[in-house]
């Protein structure tokens, strides 16, 4: 009885003792946004541009550029941004940065005034 109680305790010390910890991979498709900046953040409707710079970290970066009103030109990291009288207000501009493992996103709000506006 002391020896089958001793083995059992033997048996689970041996297997715990040599199972070993898998190697995690390092996250090497880790993405961060460092920045995501206008050139101006007020432009006067079919008239004004900007320019909008994402800067992010990480491997086989891509991109993905978005607006809620306007009109974006361009790819990669910098995009040229305008919008018309239709746009008046708030809008926003969002940039995806992704890769085959991960991705993340972040906006940039631009006010659009009037062309009549003085």
């Amino acid at each position: 009885r002391y020896s089958f109680a001793f083995l059992s305790i033997l048996s689970i010390a041996f297997f715990i003792s040599c199972s070993k910890e898998e190697d995690q991979p390092a996250d090497t498709g880790a993405i961060k946004i460092i920045s995501l900046t206008a050139g101006d953040t007020v432009l006067k409707a079919w008239y004004d541009t900007t320019n909008v710079t994402v800067v992010a970290t990480g491997d086989s970066l891509r991109y993905k550029w978005e607006c809620n009103h306007g009109t974006l030109h361009g790819s990669g990291t910098t995009v040229q941004y305008m919008a018309g009288e239709c746009c008046v207000g708030l809008n926003t501009i969002s940039c995806t940065v992704y890769n085959d493992n991960s991705s993340t996103t972040r906006d940039i709000n631009i006010r659009i005034t009037s062309y009549f506006e003085q």
